[in-house]
């Protein structure tokens, strides 16, 4: 099992902008820090890569600030690694192109809400800093990027409980940044 090394204090960011205290490298790819600003990056044969934040969290309102030149990313949510450190359970998805915002449930369900291309040429600014909120409480999950409502789900199929964690999808040229990143431990609403 991963070790999980990180301490969730309710609204704090938990990402220092200078190090990588905190978070787990697990798989593929380069995660580094550079002036204040988390980069993530693979090539086309590079395998799947996450930086794990450790303390699992339950009902949550989490905050970020990415920007996607190339590739595929996401936040994961109350999912659980395997052994092998892939990570199960749903992600918030971070796309240089589409679908930014929506659900997609890894190794699972697949898609559980996914944005209409239209929607997200709205919200979703590319190659520019991009505001993601992702609120879970029970069993409704709400994203917003940009402050405009991404997606919505009421699914008795996902995990409760689970840690949270920054992809960079594998096989692929993927060059993602991420800043400012905070998540607010609502406790157990239900």
């Amino acid at each position: 099992m991963l070790s999980l090394v990180a301490l969730l204090v309710a609204g704090d960011q938990i990402f220092d902008g200078k190090t990588l205290n905190g978070w787990e490298i697990v798989g593929g790819g380069k995660w580094t820090v550079e002036a204040g600003v988390l980069k993530g990056q693979c090539g086309k044969g590079d395998e799947q890569g996450v930086l794990l934040y450790g303390k699992p969290v339950r009902d949550f309102t989490a905050k970020l600030q990415f920007r996607i030149s190339e590739g595929n990313s996401g936040f994961y949510f109350r999912t659980h690694p395997d052994e092998k450190g892939l990570m199960h359970g749903i992600q918030a998805e971070i796309d240089a192109t589409k679908d930014d915002g929506g659900f997609y449930e890894s190794y699972g369900r697949n898609w559980l809400s996914q944005p209409k291309p239209e929607a997200v040429a709205s919200y979703y600014k590319p190659k520019e800093w991009n505001e993601m909120k992702v609120e879970a409480i029970g069993n409704r999950v709400t994203s917003w990027i940009n402050g405009v409502k991404a997606a919505e789900i009421t699914d008795d199929k996902q995990r409760s409980e689970g840690v949270c964690a920054l992809q960079i999808h594998g096989g692929q040229d993927v060059h993602v940044m991420f800043k400012d990143i905070k998540i607010e431990d609502l406790g157990d609403s239900q």
